[in-house]
């Protein structure tokens, strides 16, 4: 347990290069999930690695669009790599990771037809846990287990820059006996203990590590399985060199920099890995190329925590809110990713856009497919429960229709509709569905057409075009339109009133910004539409007044000024 509280050194990164994970780890998880759910997806047979087809569709499903291009440079994708770890380490994937080999002369593994298996079961339980305890079953998991290798000494990070210790002889000394999850527990609990959106400076991080917890990773009189490994001392894993491998240089205990040296390196390593990967922290690394001994020392200066990260420790994280607005937008707002509210709504709509605040579009496709599949669905009921509002009136109204629509109409494939006397001969056994005595819907028409010409009758075969209904023969006894009662071309003109609605669209330069002008709106009850592509929002004219006291209310950040596009 951590007990003195760190005073730490607030940096000025002015002269910094600052880094910010924009992968969404919880989201990129789910994506991966669901996207070998749907397909058979077979494993490289040499390296048991996802093959070259699966990275490039897999990036399109990342969220950094930035991995399509990491997967047609490179052909696979570390980012990916992590991902796939992940869900194994969860169980939420099975397939065979130790192979097998092809005879005697075999020095390495072969994986033949290695198909990846889910296991629905334990998956559905994850996404049907809370948030929270969805994210420290997540910590918890990479605190144990470090996925870019055994530990932050020796491999760098998958969005880490920094390389780490030659690996020579780190299966003895005291590596073997060091507790990492401890140590990565330790320093979460010190970050916890952090400002959010404060930058400090990482050598007073270590420095207060030497003062207070001079032993936090190696301890003082370590256990050495060999006497001459105790001869090397706590520090006989870690050499410096000119390059990555040669590692001339033994670093000693007496050294008066060797904590910063051993211990340093290992916490900026720790601050590049897990809490950068779970997005709680950003980190800036200095501008100035490294030009001293290897591992790179002194690189990453500097470090903030986030509200997220904090409100995830405080167990106080923001719940979902979920809105759905008179445009039949669905905004789901989140500050983890809310995999079982998404994947209820996506049934219902399509995805507008995925960040913080996720849109959707209710669908009436989707709708009555959803429910023609599951006559329990009560669409309104379900929406009203996870927004935890009446819906607007218009959209109420709007999914009352789609709802009768789907009560109203059955969908019949592969049949005709017939008209044709009552009493026609053996005509039941073709009959689906009878609409009234002279009319129904059957099956096998050309079976049904040989039997009644079989029966000395005449039936006639008319195809209607998609745009209208083909008129009969005049003589025909039908309920359809006859060839005779087109309706005259000439009628009386009949006064109409079009109403017009202006619009008016804003182009943002921010998402942020747009973003509060949104929710002012959405406070004024003002339907609006956003595109948060091309970064706008359109509103009626009338609701000009609101725009100018939601202007008025951003003037402590922003000088705005608001111009016409010719």
């Amino acid at each position: 347990m951590m007990r003195t509280k760190p005073n730490l050194t607030q940096a000025n990164i002015n002269e910094l290069s600052i880094f910010s994970n924009q992968y969404d780890l919880r989201h990129d998880l789910h994506a991966y999930v669901e996207y070998v759910q749907d397909r058979d997806v077979k494993r490289l047979h040499r390296s048991n690695e996802l093959n070259r087809s699966d990275f490039k569709r897999l990036a399109k499903l990342m969220s950094d669009s930035y991995e399509i291009k990491e997967v047609e440079k490179n052909g696979y994708s570390e980012w990916i790599n992590y991902v796939d770890k992940l869900a194994l380490l969860f169980k939420f994937v099975k397939y065979d990771t130790k192979g097998t080999y092809a005879g005697y002369t075999s020095s390495e593994p072969s994986f033949p037809e290695n198909y990846i298996e889910v296991d629905a079961r334990i998956y559905e339980a994850f996404i049907g846990l809370p948030l929270l305890e969805q994210e420290k079953k997540l910590l918890d998991l990479l605190l144990k287990n470090n996925l870019d290798g055994d530990n932050e000494f020796y491999t760098t990070s998958s969005l880490g820059r920094l390389s780490g210790f030659a690996t020579r002889g780190s299966a003895t000394g005291v590596i073997p006996g060091l507790d990492f999850a401890g140590v990565r527990r330790f320093l979460i609990e010190i970050l916890h203990s952090c400002t959010p959106g404060v930058w400090y400076t990482t050598s007073s991080l270590i420095q207060y590590l030497k003062e207070h917890h001079p032993f936090f990773l190696i301890p003082k009189n370590p256990k050495f399985e060999y006497k001459w490994e105790a001869e090397k001392g706590r520090y006989g894993n870690f050499r410096e060199g000119k390059s990555t491998w040669s590692g001339e240089i033994q670093i000693s205990e007496n050294d008066a920099d060797a904590f910063e040296r051993v211990e340093g390196r290992y916490v900026e390593r720790f601050l590049e890995g897990l809490p950068l990967i779970l997005g709680y922290i950003e980190v800036a690394y200095s501008k100035t190329e490294h030009k001293g001994y290897l591992p790179e020392i002194n690189q990453l200066q500097s470090f903030r925590v986030n509200d997220k990260f904090l409100h995830v420790m405080s167990g106080k994280i923001i719940e979902p809110k979920v809105t759905v607005q008179p445009n039949f937008e669905v905004h789901v707002e989140s500050e983890l990713y809310p995999v079982r509210i998404l994947a209820q709504l996506i049934k219902l709509a399509d995805v507008v856009t995925k960040d913080k605040t996720s849109i959707l579009k209710l669908q009436k496709k989707k709708v009555l497919t959803q429910l023609s599949e599951r006559e329990d669905l009560d669409v309104i009921k379900f929406l009203e429960n996870i927004s935890g509002q009446k819906l607007p009136q218009n959209v109420q109204i709007e999914l009352e229709e789609w709802v009768g629509a789907s009560e109203a109409f059955t969908l019949y494939e592969n049949v005709v509709l017939f008209e044709g006397d009552k009493n026609l001969p053996d005509i039941d056994r073709f009959t689906i569905e009878c609409i009234s005595p002279t009319m129904r819907i059957v099956h096998s028409p050309d079976k049904l057409f040989t039997h009644l010409e079989q029966k000395k009758l005449i039936p006639l075969h008319i195809k209607h075009r998609s745009s209208a209904l083909t008129p009969l023969p005049d003589s025909a006894r039908t309920v359809l339109p006859k060839r005779d009662s087109s309706v005259s071309k000439s009628k009386a003109k009949k006064p109409v009133t079009i109403k017009r609605e202006v619009q008016i669209t804003f182009h943002f330069p921010a998402k942020e910004l747009m973003e509060e002008f949104r929710k002012g709106l959405i406070a004024a009850r003002c339907p609006v539409a956003a595109d948060w592509n091309k970064l706008t929002l359109s509103f009626a004219r009338n609701y000009e007044s609101e725009v100018k006291k939601i202007s008025n209310a951003l003037k402590h950040d922003y000088t705005i000024k608001i111009e016409d596009i010719a």
